[in-house]
């Protein structure tokens, strides 16, 4: 008889749990009622959308200046040198340094000294080198461009894709024998963007750098040049 009522009180208790269970009472899998309820996922919050077309004309109009004046002081600082090279040999070394860096020659006159060169964006810089420009000046160019463009300039990106590198070189002979050497450099649009202002200086670190990898290689050739040339 005791071990019947024993049998009788756990069916009793099963089923009381099932019912709980089948109600809602208690959550499935819970160990105790007093577990929180999970927390609500939070739906993605929406990209802000793209303001007016004059906001992009403006934004772009101010950034394109700051290029402008960085590009000018840079080429004062970087763009030129004057050395006790023959303008023939300093001509045939910025030649050889370009061609290195993957620019393609659009003309090429040794007599005149003058040497037009232009390779897709972002020769004569690696793609690293790219990224590394994009880092080193985004803090400017998003103080330029947010207070102009708000939330929305978060979202660009700027990439090399539909431009050419130019860079003009012009190597005129000095009095003394020696050689004066001058760079320039402009970014050519592939895709031009209706009513949108042209961009054609490149980032201020992506001048610098440029330059300075150009000059190395100069510097290299007027080495080689030295080393083969007879005693």
């Amino acid at each position: 008889m005791l071990t019947g009522e024993i049998n009788r009180r756990v069916v009793r208790v099963l089923l009381a749990s099932t019912l709980a269970l089948v109600t809602g009472c208690v959550p499935p899998g819970s160990v105790s009622p007093s577990s929180p309820p999970p927390a609500p996922v939070p739906a993605p919050a929406s990209p802000p959308s793209p303001p007016p077309a004059e906001k992009f004309v403006e934004a772009f109009t101010r950034l394109n200046r700051v290029f402008q004046v960085e590009y000018e002081r840079i080429l004062s600082e970087r763009g030129s040198r004057t050395m006790r090279t023959r303008p023939e040999d300093a001509f045939n070394a910025l030649h050889a340094s370009l061609v290195r860096l993957g620019m393609i020659v659009e003309s090429r006159d040794p007599d005149s000294g003058t040497l037009t060169v232009a390779a897709p964006a972002p020769r004569p810089l690696s793609a690293d080198e790219w990224r590394s420009t994009v880092e080193a000046d985004a803090p400017m160019m998003g103080a330029i461009l947010c207070p102009v463009l708000g939330p929305y300039c978060r979202t660009l990106k700027f990439e090399p894709d539909d431009y050419v590198i130019v860079i003009n070189a012009t190597v005129l002979a000095m009095p003394n024998g020696g050689s004066e050497v001058a760079l320039t450099t402009r970014m050519r649009e592939i895709a031009p963007r209706p009513g949108m202002p042209r961009r054609e200086y490149p980032p201020p670190t992506g001048v610098r750098m440029a330059l300075d990898k150009i000059w190395a290689g100069f510097d290299r050739e007027i080495a080689e040049q030295r080393r083969r040339a007879p005693r």
